[in-house]
């Protein structure tokens, strides 16, 4: 399936569009003082950056109890060591593939791995997103506001505005794809295999995003991306920028949470593998227009931020990848 999805003309346009975002950023950062970001790079502190590797793969255990407590509210029952694989393997196609690819490799995997049909499988997956989604819009609208005392430049504003009209739009969506959505695809002249397919991932939906489920999983929300936040307040310690009261060119708690939740959601856009370059551009612009950062030390947060979160998740997913039973069909899922 991999090789398969690997080889279409949407994917190798996207993983283009992927090589000139780059191209675009080294370009732009051209005008900046190179030599300045790479002597900020060298002085990091190797310890704070292990605790940023530490808090940025606790993640991924606690998203696999999560997922694993929507797949229950589904009937699906697995172990917390196969959700957790499971989950990780996805997150590194989500690296290397664009699109979003490994939320759908996640449901096919379990489906490979006969716990269940595709459309239900896929409906967890969907399920997880959209709480993870909300949660993200939530705290990042919370620490905003937090982060400028109340008082809103335009740009965080702006913002927060879109992440609360992300939120609600992600709460419609959930309110349409478990009735409306579902009884219209029904009511449509499809084949039986697509009607049915839909009507499992509606019903896996509906079953594992009900108020009780996302009320459980909440705690884990919370510590998972308090866990991003506190992966890039690591690396900013590592480099010598984060401070309790922050002044400019600095961050502190509630900014360094901001910056986190604002680039996951930038990540939701689906062009690039893990949202290369459009992350990166967006993170740099916040903390430049926002927290008075030079853009030397901006860029150097950023790229170190992200070659901890996500290029150790390539390396380590990559082998994880290669050694995996399920990917081939034949790992235990309880």
């Amino acid at each position: 399936m991999l090789i398969s999805r690997l080889t279409r003309r949407s994917t190798i346009a996207a993983l283009a569009l992927t090589a000139i975002l780059v191209v675009g950023l080294v370009r732009a950062a051209t005008s900046f003082d190179l030599a300045e970001v790479a002597q900020t790079l060298q002085r990091a502190n190797v310890a704070w950056l292990l605790a940023a590797l530490a808090a940025s793969w606790i993640t991924l255990p606690l998203r696999g109890l999560r997922w694993r407590m929507i797949l229950s509210a589904s009937g699906l029952l697995i172990s917390r060591r196969a959700a957790t694989e499971i989950l990780t393997l996805s997150f590194w196609v989500n690296c290397v593939l664009p699109a979003k690819m490994g939320d759908v490799y996640r449901g096919w995997l379990l489906k490979h791995n006969g716990a269940a049909s595709f459309g239900n499988a896929v409906g967890t997956v969907i399920a997880e997103r959209l709480v993870d989604l909300t949660t993200v819009a939530l705290l990042g609208a919370a620490s905003t506001f937090v982060a400028f005392g109340g008082k809103l430049p335009p740009t965080a504003l702006a913002l927060t505005a879109i992440a609360l009209g992300v939120a609600a739009a992600t709460t419609l969506l959930l309110l349409v794809a478990r009735g409306f959505a579902a009884a219209l695809i029904y009511a449509l002249p499809l084949p039986d295999a697509i009607k049915s397919g839909f009507t499992n991932a509606a019903t896996s939906l509906r079953s594992g995003s009900g108020g009780r489920v996302v009320g459980t999983a909440l705690p884990y929300s919370l510590a998972i991306w308090l866990s991003e936040a506190l992966r890039l307040a690591a690396v900013a310690m590592a480099l010598g920028l984060f401070v309790v009261n922050p002044g400019p060119g600095q961050i502190g708690i509630a900014s360094t949470i901001f910056v986190a939740l604002v680039s996951a959601v930038l990540t939701v856009v689906p062009f690039t593998p893990a949202g290369i370059g459009i992350v990166e551009a967006g993170a740099v612009g916040i903390l430049v227009a926002l927290f008075g950062f030079t853009p030397e030390s901006a860029i150097a947060l950023a790229l170190l931020d992200r070659l901890v979160g996500v290029g150790s998740l390539i390396v380590f997913g990559g082998a994880l990848f290669a050694l995996s039973p399920y990917r081939r069909g034949n790992g235990a899922l309880r």
